[in-house]
């Protein structure tokens, strides 16, 4: 009995030969250290093999560094929530504001908000915003890394903005 080759683990093998080096950069940048570097790039190319549809994925090599940049951010909140926790000694919890309950549940639903615009959002018109606004990349950053040009950066930024008001 033959195996059939899986397009999709051919995609991602391809991918991975061609983007790897480079995605470990990004991330080492982004994190400053190399080991959470590559836990982060593995776990990216697993999302991939895992995902039905890569090798119909429009542009995969973003596809990957978005993927990449999300657990990267997800990792970079974690971290900084468990040394904030650590930080905070008894009597520093008690001495600090809390804000009231109605507060932290507007701001709760703001979140919520935003996070479905920008599921809503094409694309790379989500990714122009999150490597804006989250990553701080320059229009002309963004627009080499999503291969289009600054004046198409500044479009997709305007409407998420635009989409994001109108939400909130």
């Amino acid at each position: 009995m033959t195996d059939k080759p899986d397009p999709n683990r051919q995609a991602v093998q391809a991918l991975y030969q061609q983007n790897q080096s480079a995605l470990l950069r990004f991330l080492r940048f982004r994190l400053g250290d190399s080991s959470e570097a590559e836990d982060i790039a593995q776990d990216a190319f697993h999302n991939l093999i895992r995902s039905e549809n890569t090798d119909s994925l429009e542009n995969p090599r973003a596809y990957l560094f978005q993927t990449a940049a999300n657990l990267a951010l997800n990792r970079i909140r974690k971290l900084r929530r468990h040394t904030n926790y650590q930080q905070l000694t008894e009597s520093d919890r008690e001495s600090q504001e809390v804000p009231p309950p109605e507060q932290s549940v507007l701001a709760e639903q703001d979140l919520e908000r935003i996070e479905r615009v920008l599921q809503k959002l094409p694309e790379k018109c989500r990714q122009a915003f999150i490597l804006s606004r989250v990553h701080h990349y320059s229009y002309r950053q963004i627009s080499e890394e999503l291969d289009v040009a600054v004046s198409t950066v500044e479009k997709y930024l305007i409407r998420a903005l635009k989409e994001m008001r109108q939400a909130l």
